[in-house]
């Protein structure tokens, strides 16, 4: 029996939704039915918790900073206001549901907005210096930077204390949300994952192992773990 994991959409474009194939693929490899949740207006369906064992939020354009009522500030890219609502409420639904639920880079930061946390609108804004979080390199697969887990935390049950990533954001976690654990930072500091200790599986994580399967293997783990807590065999 394979749970079905339902993979909500990362970009609406011209009348189109859309999700990486890397996703899907991530999902079934660990086991998993993947099923594609596209954004419905005015709101999601209040069933979609009963009709998935678990949930994944990919990755996608930049979080509205009207919803953290804030104007926009030089460096924010492409936003969409009505497809963020509508994500944000679907967390909340998730993580209410206490379903297992993994978020990818802007699925990291939706699970956090879902629980009344912020973000800077761009690593410039952060007070003290970043790295380059958007890494330029030919391969999305390639590693970036070296990210340490949190003693004790799920994370680092899963990849142990240290982990090589690749990075593709210029976003950054500013403040956790209520009940959110920060359970990795990137060595300038930024918040590379979060988790939530009152639930039974629910992590975050601000890189792309979706994309990192071929060349670094631990990173299966990640969808192994959200597929066997869909199962109810997670430990």
């Amino acid at each position: 029996m394979h749970p079905v994991i339902g993979i909500f959409t990362c970009f609406r474009k011209d009348g189109v939704q859309t999700v990486p194939e890397s996703y899907i693929h991530a999902v079934r490899q660990a086991g998993g039915c993947p099923v594609l949740l596209p954004a419905l207006r005015p709101s999601p369906s209040p069933s979609w918790p009963a009709c998935c064992q678990g949930f994944l939020f990919p990755g996608g354009n930049d979080v509205t900073p009207l919803l953290q009522d804030e104007p926009p500030r030089k460096g924010i890219g492409t936003v969409d206001f009505s497809f963020d609502v509508f994500q944000i409420h679907a967390a909340e639904q998730v993580l209410a549901s206490g379903r297992p639920v993994l978020g990818i880079c802007r699925g990291m930061q939706i699970l956090n907005a879902a629980c009344g946390g912020t973000l800077y609108q761009d690593l410039a804004l952060r007070p003290e210096p970043s790295y380059l979080h958007m890494q330029t390199s030919l391969e999305r697969g390639d590693p970036s930077h070296l990210v340490e887990t949190e003693p004790g935390s799920l994370l680092a049950s899963l990849l142990g204390e240290k982990v090589w990533t690749n990075s593709f954001h210029h976003q950054a976690l500013r403040k956790p949300g209520q009940g959110v654990r920060i359970s990795a930072r990137s060595l300038d500091g930024v918040a590379e994952a979060l988790e939530f200790p009152s639930h039974s599986f629910a992590l975050g994580v601000q890189w792309h192992p979706e994309t990192m399967l071929a060349a670094s293997p631990v990173m299966g783990r990640l969808f192994q773990a959200l597929v066997a807590a869909a199962k109810g065999n997670y430990e």
